[in-house]
């Protein structure tokens, strides 16, 4: 074992509630020794055109329905479908209607760092510098 998962354990996450403080994280880099992170969320207009050079990201449609769009392709994903985005093409996402609820799924782990710097970002200049931390650009499309 390495000093990631020497301490690695099973765990159950209840309905509602989360890790470090953060109800929609049921996974994170450390609980899963850098295998995956997880989040239970919810996707309005979704985030502009982007692409992820170190992690793939996935969906499981909870309720609701997506659009879309990876690489050339465009896809709609009702409640009950799984989505997945390699890393290093360029994708989109967004509620086709109402709100859609998934569960975000990066791997490798990690993307939580992300998310927690972004969403106390104070403008768009520095969440581009964020992201390019994370290795997530977004691009012209």
């Amino acid at each position: 074992m390495d000093a990631m998962t020497d301490f690695l354990t099973g765990y159950v996450v209840a309905a509602g509630a989360g890790l470090a403080g953060d109800p929609g994280l049921k996974a994170s880099r450390q609980s899963t020794g850098g295998a995956l992170s997880v989040f239970e969320t919810s996707i309005g207009t979704g985030p502009p055109l982007h692409v992820h050079d170190r992690d793939d990201e996935c969906f499981y449609v909870l309720d609701g329905a997506l659009s879309v769009r990876c690489g050339g392709e465009g896809f709609d994903a009702a409640a009950g479908s799984f989505v997945f985005l390699p890393r290093g093409l360029p994708h989109r996402f967004w509620a086709a209607g109402p709100a859609a609820r998934l569960l975000l799924i990066a791997v490798p782990g990690g993307i939580e760092g992300y998310f927690r710097e972004i969403n106390a970002a104070a403008g768009d200049d520095e969440r581009i510098r964020i992201g390019e931390r994370h290795g997530i650009r977004v691009v012209p499309g």
